[in-house]
């Protein structure tokens, strides 16, 4: 039996401007400036306006083109898809603050991996999560957290996690996102080329004899002889356990804060830093060009696609500011002990808790948080630190991990400096402070993050 079905097919057109919409989304507010440059250059219909607005959202140009129906729904269907429904109020004249205020972003191991990231085949959705796996490296080069928590975080599936690691695993430094010293050693083996089963099982099966130099029972469990185990042992010498440490900081760039959130007497004020962004219009001489009648055919289907584009790339651009300005509006209520109180008031959060307030699908949150920064009260931080994982407590609450490493540092910093504490020591003390039940090696990946060295090491440095 045969059966219609109607569907609906976004056309190429439609499909690349909703790919530019994405794309202006994850802009930072320079790259967007970047962006909108090039744009005037490459569409004469656009132009600078010569004042901004005081307030209202821009009026729509009087003089707009006829669409086909069907494609003209494709947009607007998109649109209160993707749209949150509250009103943007547009730009205002705002007094920011002195830029010699702004923060210090230092480029480090972190910086590195996303300029490749931006260099390999990696696809948008990629992007987006390689930035949640960077933004957990450590220092040291390794993922500080498991492939599981930041899925619960960030939303994205385990096996999305997993395939785009092995991708990251793949550049340089070598070894950087392994998740353990066994597989930061395989990864920088692999990457080499060169096969040996005998190194790769002793490996595999035995590496912890070897970081206690027992090589004559690794002998004894293998068979192999103690020669063949040296061989190996001398080999594994070769690789570096902590690939990070050889990209240091090398510079330090500006962050110019993408949102400003501001205390006021009757609460908090967010705006957006839009001082730099132009405002946009069509260009008037074209359009009358294209409704006169001394222009020909071909010409005539130049200029409307032209203005079809230039329609588009300004609502585009307002979308991506309310978008902006909602999610920072829904940050600073989810967070609000934080920016009355400070850090240690910081709770876990997930994007689908953002997304589900304002009415937008998590992936439009994780894409609008990226590469942005927000000036609050207590400094300025990259959107995505408002989205801590968190740490169980025995009552059944979180406190997110920013939390909890701020208290390991407080209990360090008044320690008895002749007696440095123990991370086992650490362990009932953050129970009693705050009834978090934290395991000794969790203290000690934290302390890592932290560069606080170990109690030994404190006590030979007093």
């Amino acid at each position: 039996m045969l059966e219609l079905k109607q569907t609906q097919k976004l056309s190429p057109v439609l499909t690349q401007q909703l790919q530019q919409a994405i794309k202006l989304l994850q802009l930072s507010q320079l790259e967007l400036i970047e962006a909108i440059e090039q744009e005037l250059k490459e569409n004469p219909i656009l132009e600078e306006a010569e004042e901004k607005g005081t307030g209202e959202e821009p009026a729509e140009e009087k003089e707009t083109i006829e669409e086909p129906v069907e494609e003209k729904d494709e947009v607007e269907e998109w649109l209160e898809r993707f749209s949150p429904s509250e009103e943007f109020g547009g730009r205002e004249e705002k007094e920011y603050p002195d830029y010699e205020n702004v923060a210090k972003k230092t480029n480090n191991l972190r910086d590195y991996i996303r300029w490749q990231v931006g260099l390999a085949d990696f696809d948008s959705n990629d992007r987006i999560v390689a930035e949640w796996i960077i933004e957990n490296i450590d220092d040291n080069g390794y993922l500080a957290y498991p492939i599981s928590e930041i899925s619960r975080v960030s939303d994205f599936t385990v096996e999305s996690l997993e395939a785009v690691l092995k991708k990251i695993q793949k550049l340089d430094p070598p070894g950087v996102g392994a998740r353990d010293l066994k597989e930061c050693i395989l990864i920088q083996y692999e990457m080499r080329g060169k096969k040996d089963p005998t190194f790769e099982q002793i490996i595999t099966s035995h590496l912890e004899l070897f970081q206690k130099n027992n090589l004559k029972e690794i002998a004894k469990k293998t068979g192999y002889p103690l020669e063949k185990i040296k061989e190996v042992f001398v080999k594994i010498k070769g690789f570096d356990p902590k690939p990070g440490k050889n990209y240091g900081d090398e510079y330090t760039s500006y962050v110019v804060p993408d949102v400003y959130v501001v205390k006021k007497d009757d609460g908090f004020e967010v705006f957006l830093n839009d001082e730099e962004i132009p405002e946009l219009r069509m260009n008037r001489y074209y359009i009358e060009l294209y409704t006169g009648k001394s222009v020909n055919r071909d010409t005539k289907r130049y200029i409307k696609n032209k203005i079809k584009q230039a329609e588009w790339f300004i609502k585009s651009i307002r979308q991506r500011q309310r978008t902006l300005y909602l999610t920072s509006k829904s940050l600073v209520q989810c967070q609000l002990e934080f920016f009355e109180k400070g850090i240690k008031f910081l709770k876990p959060l997930i994007l689908k808790n953002v997304a589900q307030d304002i009415g937008v699908h998590e992936s439009t949150i994780s894409r609008v948080t990226t590469n942005k920064y927000m000036s609050t009260p207590h400094g300025i931080f990259e959107m995505k630190f408002f989205f801590p994982t968190g740490i169980s407590k025995e009552d059944g609450n979180f406190l997110s991990t920013n939390v909890v490493m701020n208290l390991i540092t407080e209990i360090i910093e008044g320690e008895d400096k002749r007696n440095p504490l123990t991370d086992d020591e650490i362990v009932p003390l953050l129970k009693e402070k705050q009834n978090i039940k934290i395991a000794r090696r969790t203290i000690a990946k934290y302390r890592e993050l932290l560069n606080i060295s170990s109690s030994r090491e404190r006590k030979a440095l007093d």
